[in-house]
């Protein structure tokens, strides 16, 4: 078997560079602009429970506008995101009976936002947010 040069290794070395990079999230590919919480106070709190598969109201509606939306877990750990690319990069954690809250900027609309822990979301947890 051939040994390898210092070439072929400054080659691979730079061929896995650029795979972890493109793999790295950030600002992803698409040019979506990654989550930033907005300024100024929140009109209102939706207090979203996470429990093992299930997520406590799984259909919110909320008015436009800055809201704080609170995840408070009850068991296990568990994650709330958003999905079709709306709100890139919001994401509330939890684990046991652990809080996490963000202040989010809703446009009306109808959001999809579940749990992103592999197996979760398949299990139930996952739900609806309509924005008027």
């Amino acid at each position: 078997m051939p040994r390898p040069t210092r070439r072929s290794l400054g080659v691979t070395c730079v061929g896995i560079a650029l795979l972890l990079g493109a793999c790295g999230g950030g600002g992803g590919g698409d040019g979506a602009a990654r989550y930033q919480e907005p300024s100024g106070p929140a009109s209102k709190t939706i207090t979203i429970k996470a429990g093992n598969f299930f997520f406590d109201p799984d259909t919110v509606t909320s008015p436009s506008g800055v809201v704080n939306l609170e995840l408070v877990g009850s068991t296990g750990d568990h994650t709330l995101v958003f999905d079709d690319g709306k709100e890139p990069g919001f994401l509330l954690e939890v684990d046991g009976g652990g809080t996490d809250a963000k202040k989010i900027d809703l446009k009306p609309g109808k959001y999809t936002f579940y749990c992103n822990i592999l197996g979760h979301r398949a299990q139930g947890m996952e739900g609806t947010l309509t924005v008027k």
